[in-house]
């Protein structure tokens, strides 16, 4: 009997390293990213290059993954939808926009969005990719000034059809499968190696100090164009 269960055992354990042996090393996507900020005031441009070392494209194209890239936006800035939508329709870019986006309000009435950018599969040896941004205006305070700005490092995105072929180790989430957003997928937000620092952006506040002169001239110029208007009216034969 003891002589049974020895050979069941050994028989397992050969069973198990034959199916282990035959299995297919999972790959390692290694990522780094840098990122520059371009132009000044309220209307600039990120710019990102997006650069695969491992594994070669042949590899990455066997596994079916996709790669995309997330940027939570904060309330002091936007992603404006219609040069979105123009960037998708020339393929200069496949993104979508998750939340309303009302370009008109000020910051402390706006709220929080996310965009989301899918990557070619086919260039994710060297990819790069400009998004246009725009600071919203911030409520005025005493002595005027400039607002900051701080906008948040994207996250970098991977779809797998079996997440055993890549090693890289992250914590799901839920996003839109494609630009369309027709379905929801689950990614994992995986590490790369950012190139760039923390960045913080100045957006000019008004000065509250000047508020009650500008009062003052804004009802002096009402009154005034209302009286001109009146005295025209009244010279006017009818």
């Amino acid at each position: 009997m003891t002589k049974t269960w020895v050979f069941t055992f050994l028989f397992v354990l050969s069973l198990s390293n034959k199916v282990k042996c035959n299995r297919p090393e999972c790959i390692k996507l290694q990522t780094a990213i840098t990122q520059n900020i371009e132009h000044n005031g309220f209307h600039r441009d990120i710019w990102w290059l997006v650069e695969t070392s491992e594994p070669s494209t042949e590899a990455w194209l066997k596994t079916e993954c996709h790669l995309a890239l997330r940027l939570d936006v904060s309330r002091d800035m936007f992603v404006n939808p219609d040069e979105i939508a123009e960037l998708n329709r020339t393929g200069e870019l496949q993104a979508f926009i998750d939340g309303k986006v009302n370009v008109e309000i000020p910051a402390h009435e706006a709220d929080e969005h996310t965009l989301y950018v899918f990557l070619n599969s086919s260039l994710i040896k060297k990819l790069m990719l400009t998004i246009p941004i725009h600071l919203r205006y911030q409520r005025s305070q005493i002595t005027g000034g400039f607002g900051k700005v701080n906008l948040r490092k994207p996250s970098l995105l991977m779809w797998c059809p079996n997440f055993n072929n890549v090693c890289n180790d992250g914590l799901k989430v839920e996003a839109p499968c494609d630009e369309k957003s027709e379905a929801s997928c689950v990614w994992k937000n995986i590490s790369y190696l950012a190139h760039f620092e923390d960045a913080e952006l100045f957006v000019p506040v008004g000065d509250l100090d000047h508020y009650p002169l500008v009062s003052i001239l804004t009802l002096l110029l009402g009154c005034a164009g209302c009286i001109y208007i009146l005295s025209v009216l009244s010279t006017t034969s009818m």
